[in-house]
């Protein structure tokens, strides 16, 4: 099924948003998009307005679309959910995931570790982003794979703000496959406890981004 002009415009500046091309407290320019896009303004509009309700943007009469600074306690609290949801998402996923799937992550994340100049997450290929919500599709709430998308969208802008530490990127590769691990064993209460361990390195990874990228957070 084609993808509406909706949705393209949506993808688009979604892109834009969490690559920081337009960066957090500028102007999303509807016309400007709608131009480059070929489409007249009515999609781009659509898609702000989904934007909007992601929390990527707001929508102010007198100044336009802003694209929104991270909030520091936004971000706590979406690790926080994330916390609570993912070991239930896994629950659910359990019976239901394929072993090849989660072999094929496995095999991406050791060539990663094994190879460090291997080229890093990029917008198009994002394994964490399509990792996490591996998980959230196999576990089958249209409700909860809806919450985890947008909890995951904000994890990705906060990523993608600035280049984490080397030694990081590799600790989260090992932490994946500690995951992975658990869960081709069977083994469901590990598998929670290295989502959790996954987490909360994340959370002091953001932070030192935070403290790195100033002007894009607020309190």
């Amino acid at each position: 099924m084609a993808e509406s002009k909706r949705d393209q415009a949506y993808n688009y500046l979604r892109e834009q948003i969490v690559l920081c091309n337009i960066k957090p407290g500028e102007a999303l320019d509807e016309k400007r998009a709608a131009a480059e896009l070929g489409f007249s303004r009515m999609p781009v509009r659509e898609a702000v307005n989904k934007l909007a309700e992601e929390h990527l943007v707001s929508i102010f009469p007198s100044r336009g679309v802003i694209v929104n600074q991270i909030s520091l306690a936004d971000f706590q609290e979406m690790l926080d959910v994330r916390l609570l949801i993912e070991p239930y998402l896994l629950h659910l996923a359990m019976p239901r995931v394929e072993r090849c799937d989660l072999e094929e992550f496995r095999d991406a994340m050791i060539s990663r570790i094994d190879n460090p100049e291997v080229e890093a997450d990029s917008f198009g290929h994002d394994f964490d982003y399509t990792f996490h919500m591996y998980f959230a599709r196999k576990a089958g709430s249209r409700y909860l794979t809806s919450l985890m998308s947008t909890l995951m969208t904000q994890s990705q802008r906060i990523r993608f703000f600035s280049a984490v530490a080397p030694e990081r990127i590799t600790e989260s590769y090992r932490e994946h496959v500690a995951i992975i691990d658990a869960v081709l064993a069977g083994d469901e209460a590990a598998a929670v406890e290295a989502i959790r361990t996954h987490l909360n390195n994340t959370r002091e990874g953001y932070l030192r981004i935070s403290r790195a990228q100033e002007s894009f957070f607020r309190a």
